[in-house]
Order: C-alpha cells, then structure tokens, then sequence
C-alpha cells in the first residue's frame, strides 16, 4: 500500500481471526486497512510498520486479555494517541492498560463479523466520522461534526483548537465498574495523638484496593477532605460517582487493637457486609489483610493471585518500624517547616529499625522535596537527603511505578525532558488508576514542554480520581488558562470554591483572568479572596495584589523585593516575574523567572506557559531561559513542539504566543 491507509490496525497475533473480521468489515464499508498479513514478502517490517502506523487517519486497537499484554500493542496505542489517532475498541472482556482505561471505547465484545450488527455500524459511522476528520484537517477543510463517542469525553468546546472536539480522551469513569470510596476510619481512641494510627489504617486499605483491576477507588487526597465530617453516603456516593462507600473506626489502647468496618451500597444506602475485628497490635498487618479481602470478597470480585500477593505486601514485619513511620507520614501530611523537620527525624528512626522499609524510604524523600520548597533555609541539607533516599529507593523497588515516577522527578529537575517523559509514561502505565501521583508526573511533564493540549485530559482523569482534590483542581484551571479556555477554568473555579485547602494559586489565577480580560470589577471583587486566601505573600507586598491597578508604584516595589533575602524563594520570585512582566518591566520579569527556575529549581516549569506571561515570552531573555531550561533540546530532537513554540530554520525556534 503506497498512499497512507485510513485505518491502521493493531492487535495481538493470538486474535488474529478476529483481526481479519474487523480488516473485512473495514474494506467492505470503502476504507484502506493496513495490517501486518498485508505486508508484502521482503517487506522491512518495522519501517513498514511504522510509517503506516504514522501516517494513518485512525489507529483502531483491539483490546483482548493478549493485546493488553503485548508490549507492541502498548507501543502502537501510545504513538496513536500521541498522534491523536486512537480509535480502540473491545473484542473480549478485559482491563485495558491503565492510562487507555478511562478512553471512550467500543464495546464489540459480542461481534460476529455481521455488517448490519448495530455495534459494528455505530462503530464504523464514528470511525467514517475520524477517518473524514484527519483529512480534512490534513487538506485544510472544515472539521466534520464529532460523533457521540468522540464527544463523550471531551471537554467542553469552547476554544479549543478545531480537532480537540474529535479526539477521545480519559475524562469520564466508565460506567457499570465497581467503585468504592474509602473514608477515613474515626479515631475512637482516648489519646487523641492516635489519630495518625486510624488515618494510617485508612490510607493502608486504600492501597490495598487499588491493587484489585476490577475495582475503581477513590484516591486517599479526596477521601480525606471528608475526614470529620457528618457523612450521607448516598450524597457522597452521587458527588464522588461511586457505587460503594466504606467506613469504620479504630480504638487502639496499648498493645490491643479494635478495628470495626463497614461496607455500604451506595444506591441502595444498605450494608453489605460489617465486621468487628478484636487483636494484638502484633497481628495489624494480617489485620488489614483481612479487612481489605474482605471488602473485595464482599464485592464479588475476581481477585486474582498476583494482587493478592501485593495487597499482602506490606513493605515489614516490624510493628514498631510501621508505627512509627503512620507518625512521620501524618507529620509530613502538616507541610509546615517544623512539622517536615520532625517527619525527617521519625522517618530515620522508622528506617534505624527496618532499613529496607520502602514506604518510609519514599516518605523521607518526600519530606526532603517538600522542604526544598516550604523551608528554604534547609535547601542544601534537603537535596542531600533527597539525594540519599532515592538511592536508596532505587536499589529496593528498581521497577515499582513509584520509582518511574521519581526518575521521572530527577530527570525533570535535570531538565533532561526525553527521558523524564519516559519514565513519567512508566509509571503511568504501572500505576493503579487510583495513584495519581502517577497521573500527576506524567501530566506534569507535558505541561512543563508545553503540550498543554495533550496535558488536559490527563489532568482531568486525575481529577476524576480525585474529584475532591483541590490541587488536582488549580492545576486544570491553569491548564484551561494556558490553552486559550477561560470560561472553562472560571467554570473549575467556581467548582472547586467548596474544595479545602491551599487556595493561594486558584484565587490569583482567578484574579489574573480577570485582569486579562479587562474586567476591572470582576478583578477588584477577587482581590479580597486573594488577600483573604494568599499563604505565601512576598515578603514586603503582602498587599501586592491590591495594586493590581497601580503600576508604577507597584513596579518600585517589586524591583525591591526582587534582592530581599527574604524573597529568595521560588514561588516569591515567581509572583515578582508575573507581575513585573504584567506591568511591563520586561528585564525585571526574566531576572526573576530565571531566578525561580534556574537558580532555585522550580519544579513547576509549566507554570511558564500561562497567559499573564505572553508579553514576556516574546523577549530574547525568555528564549534563552528555555533554551537553559532544555526545552529548546527536547522540541529539535523529538519533533514535538508543543502549543507555544515553532521551529525556526535546522537549529533555532520562535515563540509564537
């Protein structure tokens, strides 16, 4: 075939007569297939393959209990959905990889080769539909109206680019799964310091269940904005989109330990199944063991040998080693820069009793980083203590998804972008659905080369797993805002007003939309939920954003705090960089950019791309701060220039917004 075909193929050679029925059924309803029994003899396999998987207009994958396994089925479908031609589709029951498990896919699981099948004609209609798509986009015509499957999980279109409304993305829970939220066990005990103990069993359990493929839970960052709370399961259930709710209780006195849960059905609003569990401290872990076969049992689910095994690793033998780590972990959770001093303590003494404690080892780590970043007088000790850790961590789970993800983190940190988004891809693929640190890095990255576009729905997906997650929330309003979406992240904002926790970004990313759009009441009504909300002013503007209409003065100002050692901060010198560069003191904006991303390690290189900073992109000093960044590297060598830059001659590139 030597014009590019309008349907690749992809599948496993153990479903290779189903195979043949889908290429039939494609050719009989007028498309070109490309599959690999169409390869002629002497044929280069893989450069066959390969330009016939990049150039067609659709990548139908079909998933099967072998596709999932096959690493080139894995391969075909990531280059496809990069390219944005994935068109998937089930031909037997199976858990699909996790970061394609969340795309809109066609059930055909019951299709005989039949053409008047009403699964296989929607299914080739929407394909028609994807197929006219690309060549339309490809021959600079209008875009087709994007058909149901392609809709249902977009987002909202509003200004998106013109083919963003014809891609399938991973921004809707599938329906019909099991999904349970998990919500933090009361602490019943008469010491109320025991209360790390009752979160640290909620937390375990957790884990525990997003070890099971079949079951979709919550993560532990939005169950846990419910702590406390008075609780109606089916309110919960309807805002969480879950069908189970599990709760319970511990009381821990001495050496014993009483553990009660209990299993709701959330339409239903009945138990079912409870237990009271009555034991030595000794027995906590097969303890939990318990508890959590329980609930799968409960649920009626098919748990299979190896995720057994993992929900009854648990990391130690060493009670008191697991103790103490429940404490640093609840410590570290604080953030304050004491409370990150004395996690980094408890974490060592968790470690002096068990040295091969992985979980401990990824919580010193953490701890570490989080204080690079909230306790700059300890930056160089932090970094060596990170530094430590994820050696550490490395030698013990080499192949854990956490361990992607940290290398990921490094690869990042060292601007090395290729291979951090490699990592980043592992992990995600190795994560349960439920982890989204793992959604988290692998977005992080995107978002950091800009392809914010390619970001969204990966945001989103986080977000769906943790709904509660205000962090998951700031980071998808800035997103929308990078990509030319306002009126969707006011949409977020307004959303996520109800969300605990750290509200200093969302009100002035509020603030700047505002400001952007010229709406100078809008701007001064959100100034006082920015006064209100903002945790890390910079030192001498705490009423830095009053002045929002006052730019000389707050120019002067800013070109001051720019040398205060008190301000010698990442996130300080980040504010100082946006409003400097928002009132037009181009130098004084890259001084400070430079200075939060280059000398101080901000991690959060996305942060580059909102739109309060498009007059400072276009300066030299900015191009060069993405050159030193290794950005200008990783577009030149991947070929992936993302929605802000364009290649410019063999070895230059423009900003283009």
């Amino acid at each position: 075939m030597t014009a590019p075909p309008d349907i690749f193929l992809s599948y496993n050679r153990e479903d290779q007569p189903v195979a043949r029925r889908f290429a039939a059924g494609f050719e009989r309803e007028g498309f070109s297939v490309w599959w690999d029994a169409t390869l002629r003899s002497g044929e280069a396999y893989d450069q066959v393959t390969e330009r016939a998987l990049k150039t067609a207009k659709a990548v139908v994958v079909l998933w099967s209990t072998h596709s999932v396994e096959s690493r080139w089925v894995r391969a075909e479908a990531t280059l496809a959905d990069r390219n944005k031609t994935l068109v998937p589709a089930m031909i037997e029951p199976c858990d699909r990889p996790i970061m394609f498990e969340l795309t809109q896919t066609a059930d055909l699981t019951g299709w005989d080769g039949s053409p008047t099948d009403a699964a296989w004609k929607a299914f080739v209609a929407d394909v028609k539909r994807f197929v006219e798509a690309r060549a339309s986009l490809a021959t600079g015509g209008p875009v087709p109206q994007s058909s149901a499957l392609t809709q249902a999980s977009a987002p909202p279109p509003a200004a998106a680019p013109p083919e963003s409304s014809t891609l399938p993305t991973p921004a809707v829970r599938p329906t019909g799964r099991i999904s349970i939220c998990v919500l933090p066990f009361a602490n019943m005990s008469k010491d109320d310091e025991q209360e790390y103990f009752a979160d640290g069993i909620s937390e375990d359990i957790i884990t525990d269940l997003s070890k099971v493929a079949a079951l979709a839970v919550i993560s532990r960052n939005s169950a846990f904005t419910l702590k406390g709370k008075s609780i109606d399961v089916p309110q919960v259930a309807r805002q969480l989109k879950v069908t189970h709710v599990l709760e319970g209780s511990v009381r821990k006195s001495g050496n014993r330990v009483r553990i009660t849960a209990q299993l709701i059905d959330a339409a239903r609003d009945s138990h079912v199944w409870a237990e009271r569990f009555d034991r030595d401290l000794s027995d906590i872990f097969a303890l939990q063991d318990e508890i959590s076969l329980a609930v799968v049992k409960a649920l009626k689910l098919t748990l299979f040998p190896e995720e057994k095994k993992a929900i009854e690793d648990r990391g130690t033998t060493n009670v008191e080693a697991y103790d103490k780590y429940l404490r640093a972990r609840a410590l570290r959770d604080q953030q304050g820069p004491a409370e990150l001093r004395r996690a980094v303590q408890v974490f060592r003494e968790a470690l002096a009793l068990d040295p091969d404690l992985v979980p401990a080892w990824r919580g010193l780590y953490q701890a570490h980083r989080d204080g690079v970043v909230y306790a700059a007088e300890s930056i160089d000790e932090a970094r060596a203590g990170m530094a430590a850790a994820s050696a550490r961590i490395l030698a013990l789970a080499p192949n854990a998804w956490w361990s992607h993800a940290l290398r990921a983190d490094q690869l990042a940190d060292r601007h090395k972008w290729s291979e951090a988004e490699a990592a980043a891809g592992a992990a995600l693929a190795a994560a349960p659905a439920s982890e989204t640190d793992a959604v988290r890095t692998y977005f992080g990255v995107l978002m950091s080369v800009g392809r914010i576009e390619e970001a969204i729905p990966y945001v989103e997906r986080a977000r769906q797993s943790d709904p509660l997650s205000l962090f998951a929330s700031m980071v998808l309003q800035a997103g929308l805002d990078s990509s030319g979406r306002p009126a969707q992240a006011d949409a977020e904002y307004e959303r996520s007003k109800d969300l605990s926790g750290d509200r200093d970004i969302a009100e002035h990313f509020a603030l700047f939309r505002a400001l952007i759009r010229g709406d100078v009441t809008a701007a001064k009504s959100r100034v006082g939920r920015v006064m209100a909300y903002q945790t890390a002013p910079v030192a001498g503007l705490e009423d830095l954003p009053q002045m929002f209409d006052q730019p000389e003065t707050m120019l002067a100002r800013l070109r001051q705090a720019q040398a205060d050692p008190h301000n010698q901060k990442a996130p300080n010198q980040y504010k100082i960089g946006v409003w400097a560069g928002w009132h037009g003191d181009l130098p004084l904006a890259t001084v400070a950019l430079r200075r939060a991303f280059i000398d101080l390690h901000n991690p959060r290189v996305g942060a580059l791309w909102i739109p309060m900073l498009s007059g400072v992109r276009r300066t030299p000093a900015f191009k060069q701060l993405l050159r030193d960044l290794g950005l200008a590297d990783y577009w030149r060598q991947t070929d992936q220039w993302g929605d802000f830059v364009r290649p410019r001659g063999d070895d230059d590139f423009e900003v283009i917004r």
